[in-house]
């Protein structure tokens, strides 16, 4: 039996000799597709004994043992291939296919974006850093550029396999019937095969009958609603789109229907207001609201019918959503100084380490609890913890540095406007109608200070996000929370706007052409951290908010330039005059008063606004409602034109 598997097994080696001979023989006939298979079996079979080898080397096993251990390896090769036929197809990607030469080949999805696909950076390493590897010996997965070379060479290939015909297809729609683009592929050939023509799987060319009226009917139904919203009616349709129209309309399968979708979209050109009547029951004669809700109004009358009356939510999804650093962040700080207050200590004097052991017990006490435990679920969220917790630590160093060389003391922080009574009751307002207006609310931070006649306050309100007083946006209604809140201070005790903050809490990185030293790095994260908003034109007043401010030399805690003559420069400050504040409180007054009256009157008009080339539209939850980005209804945005100081006064006045 022993002598049996010898001979079987010599027989098989004898075979794998003959095979690679063979090979060669085919090679020398021009047989290459038959060749390739020979010389791709030898190998893999060489390869297997390879690794027989180098797994036991010297150590002697059976004939018995040494054939299961040859089968196995065979087993798990990759050595095989499907039967070829005469009419066979083979079916592949651009990547990985490598055919020989065949009569036809098909290349489906020709779009943007999908051919060539677009590649994008592999992990954290980007082409550059790979490069630099690559030179220190360490080769890594390919970059963009070398894809994009790959990719190339593959598409050449699958256009020039074919010896008779190709086919090109894409797809006009995706599964939602929205359009989808031609890759540039097409167009190129267009270009150059001036005689090609293109036909099309909605309608049959030659007889212009309809082949698929689903995916047409959709695309009609688009069609007229860019043309609904260029304010044409459909005898100006193109003519194509009109000969569908045409069909549809005539169809018994799709007439009723067609008639149905017209009339929705003529329905929704414009969104009627609410009923008095029903706009009493929604909202009865008090309006509880806040100031960041009066502002998305004033985006968008309808986003905030949706959002705020009707009360529509998004469909939950399972996915991953972004965390609320900002939130984190604010609550953080806030405690802080809670915490300093609580054990008296003073802010002036405090030292860098008591800070930071402070800021730490804190973070730690807010990550066992159950809404911050997502901080604390992966690697990914520990060292954004930490990240965040370096941004944290240098914001409080830089506001107690600010408070340092100030006569200003923190009054409280996130102090809040609401039925609680924790501070202050809601903001009053009461309308010409007779009904009243409450808003709630918090700010982040108010600082006072006085002198021998006037006590001033300052609204500071810490931003994750680079922000700063936009007259544009206060004119356009867009920005009104400080201002109102500065408003409401002023009314409960008699103070001097000193000035409307914004404290940016943001992760400071430093950019320089040259090598510069700690100094150097520390001033210019000073200035980053440098306030941004409005201040009372009053010297005096300035140096009590930064004590270091000197004549011909920029404040590195507010937005204040003094002169050479001691006197604050209007035009390298962002000032305003006693006068200009009150007016300013009172124009934010009336804006509120006229939010609240629209409100209340059943106003959801469809009107986002326009600025600078900026929509709300672009990020709205509800844009699949109301279809205005899509051209469904007809109607304009609301123009914010840009306004300087000058201009707003102006305009005021």
């Amino acid at each position: 039996k022993r002598n049996t598997k010898k001979d079987k097994f010599k027989r098989k080696i004898n075979k794998t000799n003959e095979i690679n001979n063979l090979a060669w023989k085919k090679i020398n006939k021009n047989n290459n597709e038959l060749s390739n298979e020979y010389k791709i079996s030898y190998e893999i079979i060489i390869n297997i004994l390879k690794e027989i080898k180098n797994i036991f080397k010297d150590e002697k096993i059976t004939l018995d043992d040494f054939y299961k251990i040859l089968k196995i390896g065979l087993r798990n090769s990759d050595l095989g291939k499907i039967p070829s036929t005469q009419d066979q197809v083979i079916v592949g990607d651009t990547e990985r296919s490598r055919s020989h030469k065949v009569k036809a080949i098909f290349i489906i999805g020709l779009n943007d974006g999908v051919f060539p696909s677009v590649h994008k950076d592999e992990g954290f390493f980007n082409d550059q850093d790979r490069i630099f590897l690559k030179e220190k010996g360490i080769e890594l997965a390919k970059g963009t550029i070398d894809n994009l070379y790959d990719d190339n060479f593959n598409i050449y290939k699958a256009f020039t396999t074919a010896e008779e015909k190709l086919f090109l297809s894409y797809s006009s729609s995706d599964i939602d019937g929205k359009p989808l683009r031609a890759s540039n592929f097409i167009l190129k050939l267009k270009k150059i095969l001036i005689n090609l023509k293109e036909e099309s799987d909605l309608l049959d060319n030659d007889n212009n009958n309809i082949i698929i009226e689903k995916s047409l009917y959709d695309n009609l139904i688009i069609n007229i609603n860019y043309i609904n919203k260029r304010n044409n009616n459909l005898n100006n349709l193109e003519n194509n789109i009109f000969l569908n129209y045409k069909y549809f309309k005539e169809n018994d399968n799709y007439k009723e229907v067609l008639k149905s979708n017209l009339e929705y979209i003529k329905l929704l050109k414009i969104p009627k207001n609410i009923k008095k009547e029903n706009a009493q029951r929604l909202f009865g004669n008090k309006l509880t609201t806040s100031v960041s809700k009066l502002e998305s109004f004033k985006a968008c009358p309808y986003e905030y019918f949706l959002q705020y009356s009707l009360k529509l939510k998004e469909r939950e999804e399972l996915k991953i959503k972004s965390l609320d650093t900002g939130s984190f962040m604010h609550e953080i700080i806030d405690l802080f100084f809670k915490e300093i207050k609580n054990k008296n200590i003073d802010i002036k004097n405090i030292d860098l380490k008591i800070e930071e052991t402070i800021i730490d017990k804190i973070i730690e006490n807010k990550l066992q609890e159950a809404k911050n435990y997502i901080f604390v679920a992966t690697k990914k969220y520990k060292l954004l913890v930490k990240r965040l917790k370096k941004i944290i630590l240098k914001s409080i160093e830089y506001i107690i540095l600010s408070l340092k060389a100030s006569d200003f003391k923190i009054m409280d922080t996130e102090i809040a406007f609401d039925e609680k009574g924790n501070h202050y009751k809601p903001i009053k307002i009461k309308l010409e109608n007779g009904k009243t207006v409450e808003i709630i609310g918090k700010i982040d931070r108010v600082d006072i200070a006085e002198d021998e006649s006037n006590k001033y306050i300052r609204i500071i309100d810490y931003k994750s996000s680079l922000k700063d007083m936009d007259f544009t946006n206060i004119y356009g209604g867009l920005q009104l929370q400080l201002i109102t809140y500065l408003d409401a201070m002023c009314k409960i005790e008699d103070f001097i706007p000193a000035g409307i903050l914004y404290f940016n809490l943001l992760e400071q990185i430093i950019n320089s052409e040259k090598k510069i030293g700690k100094e150097e790095i520390e001033e210019k994260i000073k200035n980053n951290f440098k306030m941004k908003g409005l201040i009372l034109a009053d010297v005096k007043v300035a140096i009590m908010q930064d004590n270091n401010l000197r004549p011909s030399s920029s404040s590195k805690v507010i937005p204040a330039y003094m002169d050479k003559d001691g006197n604050l420069s209007e035009r390298k400050s962002k000032v305003l005059k006693r006068e200009e504040f009150i007016q300013l409180q009172k124009y934010v007054n009336r804006t509120i008063k006229e939010i609240s009256y629209e409100i209340l009157n059943g106003n959801i008009d469809l009107k986002p606004y326009y600025k600078n080339r900026k929509t709300p539209c672009e990020y709205c939850t509800y844009k699949n409602i109301c279809g205005f980005n899509d051209g469904i209804l007809k109607t304009e945005y609301r123009y914010i034109d840009k306004k300087t100081k000058e201009d707003f006064f102006k305009f005021e006045k």
